[in-house]
């Protein structure tokens, strides 16, 4: 599961056991108990099960033991969809672009500053390669 939502329960504290491994079978924690009741989670105080992943490159500093010193994980809980638009847009001083010419510039007098101030400015884009770069025959 990447997620599970289930009612809280003193005795549910873990959603695995180091002895799993021994007795597949029978586990000594079995998740799949914690979701198979069908509880009903209607105000009641809920925990998020979620499963996270890890990305491990492999260093020399590895040997004899992989350190976790800076490893870590994390869950971002933020809606997705929860809006059919950005709500800023109704802020003041939004400014509000839709699909057209770029060379137009239309007002949209609730979202937007005068039409002479609403289009950015912007510099012609220029590359010049990997000026000031130290090249690998420099090295020497």
């Amino acid at each position: 599961y990447k997620v599970a939502i289930t009612k809280h329960k003193d005795s549910e504290q873990t959603c695995s056991s180091l002895y799993n491994q021994n007795d597949m079978w029978s586990p000594a924690v079995d998740f799949s108990k914690y979701i198979e009741d069908n509880e009903s989670i209607e105000n009641e105080d809920l925990v998020a099960w979620v499963t996270t992943g890890f990305l491990h490159i492999p260093h020399a500093e590895d040997i004899p033991n992989t350190v976790t010193v800076g490893n870590g994980g994390g869950v971002l809980l933020r809606p997705h969809n929860y809006f059919n638009e950005d709500p800023s847009i109704h802020s003041a001083d939004a400014v509000y672009f839709s699909p057209g010419d770029e060379e137009s510039c239309e007002n949209n007098r609730m979202a937007c500053y005068a039409e002479e101030i609403c289009r950015p400015t912007l510099e012609p884009f220029t590359y010049h390669g990997f000026e000031g770069v130290m090249k690998f025959e420099d090295w020497e």
